[in-house]
């Protein structure tokens, strides 16, 4: 994936570049650095570049990637809210849904985790811990609901081929 801006600082255009390949390189008018994601189960990256006085920010979750100049965010032109500014609850909620989704529920445990975890991000950044606390308990529903069924469905299979 690539993503790539343009930024006027003090009427000079800088040219700001995200790539994936093996890894995650910020370029900056060429120049490339590396980073890693703020988490283990969903790309996070929250990486400062100051480019004469100016602040910009590549602010990248998931496969969503934004570049934020002096507070606002280019893409959506929303206010930037630092990644370090989640409450840890939600990064315990991430872990929590995509480890319990394999264990009990496999692969498609897995999914739903992955995709709740999207939602504890957006409102943890929104710093919401209520909607956050109750997205998590859909989550776990949701999971115990599909473990039992899938648990229902291979003990009817069992009982046909016996």
């Amino acid at each position: 994936m690539r993503k790539a801006w343009d930024v006027t600082v003090n009427g000079v255009v800088h040219k700001v570049e995200y790539k994936t390949t093996f890894g995650v390189k910020i370029l900056v008018n060429g120049n490339a650095y590396k980073t890693r994601s703020q988490n283990w189960f969903i790309n996070m990256i929250d990486y400062p570049i100051t480019i004469d006085g100016a602040e910009i920010r590549v602010v990248a979750i998931g496969n969503k990637v934004d570049l934020a100049v002096n507070g606002r965010y280019l893409g959506s032109g929303e206010e930037y809210v630092p990644l370090n500014k989640m409450p840890v609850v939600a990064n315990v909620f991430v872990g929590i849904s995509c480890i319990g989704g394999v264990l009990f529920a496999g692969w498609l445990g897995l999914l739903i985790g992955i995709l709740f975890s999207f939602l504890y991000i957006k409102l943890g950044l929104r710093g919401k811990t209520g909607p956050l606390i109750a997205a998590f308990a859909a989550c776990v529903v949701i999971l115990a609901a599909l473990t039992y069924g899938m648990g229902q469905l291979w003990q009817a299979l069992e009982y046909t081929y016996y």
